[in-house]
């Protein structure tokens, strides 16, 4: 018989694994933007995986250590902000690593609100990658707003660019998601409360 131990270093364990898998798909990139954000052959998946398998708690977790990965190998950006100064670098990694990655821990929360396991899957990444896209938003406004084009709005120059990555990444990872989810063989999502449409 499984102890409650055994049972927490196996998600422990998975939960590395994915994180790892996330990193390893991260550094493939589609396409790049000049000044950050990319398209990646969704390296979020593993990340949403332990949120499905494990609840917020471990996707949460997750995400957080994948954020602070990704703030590692981005950290070049960190430091190449317009204004070098301690709150700029601050808000860039909050805003565009920490906050943005972490959210992805909740979308096993908001799979468990559907009744319907595929709408509840799409709603859920859907959500978490407009909240991606909301963290670079913000950042593009504070942060790298300097960057706008003489005669664009800040704000509207700041949704364009990112908008332009994050929603191709978004919509990548969730066809992946839709369709992984649907072979019940591979074991990546959890079975329960899944009603197929």
């Amino acid at each position: 018989m499984k102890t409650n131990r055994d049972s927490r270093i196996k998600i422990l364990v998975e939960s590395a694994l994915c994180v790892a898998a996330a990193v390893v798909l991260s550094l493939f990139t589609i396409f790049r933007m000049p000044l950050g954000g990319s398209v990646t052959p969704f390296a979020t998946l593993p990340i949403i995986v332990v949120s499905l398998r494990h609840g917020s708690k471990w996707g949460i977790a997750s995400a957080l250590v994948y954020s602070l990965t990704q703030l590692t190998l981005g950290f070049s950006n960190v430091v190449a902000v317009p204004v070098r100064n301690l709150w700029s670098m601050a808000a860039c990694a909050l805003l565009d690593y920490v906050l943005a990655y972490t959210l992805l821990g909740l979308t096993g929360a908001i799979v468990k609100k559907f009744r319907i396991h595929t709408l509840g899957l799409s709603v859920g990444v859907i959500a978490t990658g407009l909240g991606r896209l909301a963290c670079s938003f913000l950042s593009g406004i504070i942060v790298w707003g300097t960057y706008a084009p003489e005669g664009w709005s800040v704000a509207y120059y700041s949704l364009a660019y990112n908008a332009t990555w994050c929603l191709p990444d978004v919509a990548i990872t969730l066809v992946v998601c839709v369709l992984l989810s649907r072979v019940s063989a591979l074991g990546l999502f959890p079975a329960k409360a899944r009603v197929k449409i």
